[in-house]
Order: C-alpha cells, then sequence, then structure tokens
C-alpha cells in the first residue's frame, strides 16, 4: 500500500519535491472558493520516502497552503514549518485545522474527513 495525496504545483516554493513522488494524474481548475486557477498533481508515494517527503515538504511548501497524504486511514497535513499526523475521530484533525485557519485557509478547503477516505478528493 503507498502513501496517496496532491500538490498544488503555485503552493511550492521549491518544486524539485514533486521528484520524490509519481504523478498519476494533473488537473488545473479553480480553488475551492477562489477564483484562482491551480495546477493539482494526484500522487502516489513509497513508504520508504515518506520521511523524506514529510521532512522537504514543510520546507518546500509556502505560507498559507497545505498538502497532504494518506495511508489506510492516517493522514499527514504539512504546512510551512508545521506537521500534523492523525486518523480520523482523533483530535488532531481538529488542531491541523484550526491551525489552517489561522494562516489564512479557508475551512472549505480543508475536507479533511473527506480526504482520509479519499486522499484524491
Amino acid at each position: 500500500m503507498v502513501w496517496k495525496g496532491v500538490i498544488l504545483e503555485e503552493s511550492l516554493e521549491d518544486k524539485s519535491i514533486l521528484k520524490l513522488v509519481k504523478i498519476i494524474k494533473t488537473d488545473v481548475s479553480k480553488l475551492g472558493g477562489e477564483d484562482r486557477v491551480m495546477t493539482f498533481h494526484y500522487f502516489e508515494l513509497d513508504d520508504k520516502d515518506k520521511d523524506r517527503f514529510v521532512n522537504r515538504g514543510i520546507k518546500a511548501i509556502k505560507q498559507s497552503f497545505y498538502m497532504h497524504i494518506v495511508k489506510e486511514g492516517v493522514m499527514y497535513v504539512i504546512y510551512k514549518s508545521h506537521m500534523f499526523k492523525f486518523s480520523k475521530g482523533f483530535p488532531e484533525l481538529e488542531t491541523a485545522r484550526e491551525y489552517g485557519l489561522s494562516i489564512g485557509i479557508i475551512k472549505k478547503q480543508m475536507p479533511f474527513e473527506k480526504l482520509l477516505k479519499n486522499p484524491f478528493g
């Protein structure tokens, strides 16, 4: 089983992190609740690369964005300089959302419960 997630290309300060993942699909569309057009990369990540991805992700992502990876009901949400790990129903899920709100991400863009079931949204 591999980790699955989504990265917005425009959210990255360092796009070299994309070399760590296998991009399954790319879609260009509007970000939920906004008029900005973004490039969504749907990807898979080998277990052996997960820690390196998380460590690079907290440096590679711009402020006011996040990326996520999910495997077997466990989710990592990666913000600039912060990371949260949780499963459905754990209080860290809401803590991760509250942190996202505090840095300017709208609630509609953080459907963590839905992403736990379907990492590609």
